[in-house]
């Protein structure tokens, strides 16, 4: 018969490394991506469109990438970080993005890609808010000619005043292009 002692401390050694393998993947996992309805605070995050926006966050941020590929980089992966004029306080603030294509490309362009994005750094489930197409016509970084936007349906409502981010990464045949836009809602 073991030692009761024995039996006791290796009880406690189990119960101590159970306890701190918990504690230590309860802390560093990532909490799951935010669908629509989910909030952050006192923000709901909800599907959305253009014409639902009291404002839409790339009237304030540029939302174009204008530097290309460098042929001489093998990794094929474009950066870019903006900060944005103050955006001010709204209720529904549409902080969707995407790609703009020739109207009967657009298909050709989106389909093959993968997206992702961030806010707060906080990962958005894409796929649960879906998409919305929308014309945008002479459109100059198209060179002057009609395009088709199409962008992910994100929503915040009741954006919070002070500091956020923004971030997008799109992987494609030519390449990963990760922005992010850092942008301060101004309190009303």
């Amino acid at each position: 018969m073991p030692d009761t002692s024995c039996v006791l401390r290796r009880l406690l050694f189990a119960a101590i490394a159970i306890t701190t393998l918990a504690a230590v993947v309860g802390f560093t996992a990532e909490p799951r991506p935010l669908l629509p309805g989910d909030r952050v605070g006192t923000m709901l995050f909800v599907r959305g469109t253009v014409a639902t926006a009291d404002l839409k966050l790339f009237d304030i941020c540029d939302p174009i990438h204008r530097i290309g590929l460098d042929p001489y980089r093998a990794d094929r992966y474009r950066r870019f970080v903006r900060s944005c004029a103050p955006v001010p306080q709204v209720k529904r603030l549409f902080v969707g993005h995407g790609v703009f294509a020739a109207p009967r490309a657009i298909n050709r362009v989106w389909h093959p890609a993968a997206y992702t994005a961030w806010f707060d750094r906080r990962r958005i489930r894409l796929r649960a808010f879906g998409t919305s197409d929308r014309p945008l016509y002479f459109f100059p970084p198209a060179g002057g000619k009609t395009v088709t936007l199409r962008e992910w349906r994100v929503m915040v409502v009741n954006a919070t005043p002070g500091a956020h981010t923004l971030r997008y990464r799109t992987t494609d045949a030519s390449g990963t292009t990760d922005a992010t836009w850092n942008f301060a809602v101004r309190r009303s």
